[in-house]
C-alpha cells in the first residue's frame, strides 16, 4: 500500500488538491508532468494512457519507444491508433480488431479505490504506472531536446543579427563626413 502525502515541490499543496488537465481527478494518485496541447500539463495515469494510444500495448502495457513492433507481431484497433502485441491478445484474433478502451464503454486505465486514503497497487496496476511514467518522460525528453534545438537556433539568429549590426554601424562611419566626427568631438 502507499500513503498519499504532501507534494515535495510544493509543501503547501498537497497532490490531493491538485487536478488533472483532462479529467480534472481530484485525487489522482500520481501526476505526471507532460506536453499537452502545446503546454506542460499535470495529467493522472489513466489520462496519460489514454491520450497515447499508439505508445503501448493496451494488455502488457509494454511501452514501444517510438518503435512499434512489426506488423506481422501487432492488431492495431479498428476506430483508434491502439496496437497491441498479437501474443497479448486472446485466441483467435479476431479480423476486426478493437482494443479494451473501444470494445468496453466502461473500461478505464489506472481504474484504483483509495482506502482510508490508501492505495494498494498490484502487479497490473504497477505496469500501467510505470508505462505512463515511460510516456511522460519520453515526451518531456522530447520537448527538451526540441526546446535545445529551438535555443540553438536562436542564438545563431541572434549571432547574425548582432553581425549585420556591426556591418551597418561600420558603413554608417564610412558615410560620415571625418571631419564632421572631429569637429563635434571638440565641441563636447
Amino acid at each position: 500500500m502507499v500513503q498519499q502525502e504532501e507534494d515535495k515541490d510544493h509543501p503547501s499543496e498537497s497532490v490531493s488538491s491538485r487536478r488533472c488537465a483532462i479529467c480534472s481527478a481530484t485525487r489522482p494518485f500520481i501526476l505526471h508532468l507532460i506536453p499537452y496541447r502545446g503546454l506542460h500539463r499535470h495529467l493522472c495515469t489513466a489520462c496519460v494512457l489514454d491520450s497515447h494510444p499508439g505508445s503501448f500495448c493496451p494488455i502488457c502495457f509494454d511501452v514501444f519507444h517510438n518503435n512499434p513492433p512489426p506488423p506481422r507481431l501487432r492488431l492495431l484497433c479498428l476506430k483508434c491508433p491502439s496496437i497491441s502485441h498479437i501474443s497479448c491478445v486472446p485466441h483467435p484474433h479476431p479480423s476486426s480488431y478493437l482494443c479494451p478502451l473501444c470494445s468496453n464503454p466502461n473500461f478505464t486505465f489506472f481504474h484504483v479505490t483509495p482506502n482510508n486514503n490508501a492505495i494498494e497497487i498490484n502487479f497490473h496496476l504497477a505496469k500501467q504506472l510505470v508505462a505512463a511514467a515511460t510516456i511522460a518522460f519520453e515526451s518531456i525528453h522530447n520537448a527538451a531536446v526540441m526546446a535545445r534545438i529551438n535555443a540553438d537556433i536562436r542564438v545563431q539568429e541572434a549571432l547574425l543579427a548582432k553581425a549585420e549590426a556591426k556591418q551597418v554601424l561600420e558603413r554608417l562611419n564610412n558615410l560620415i563626413d571625418p571631419t564632421l566626427v572631429s569637429d563635434t568631438s571638440v565641441d563636447s
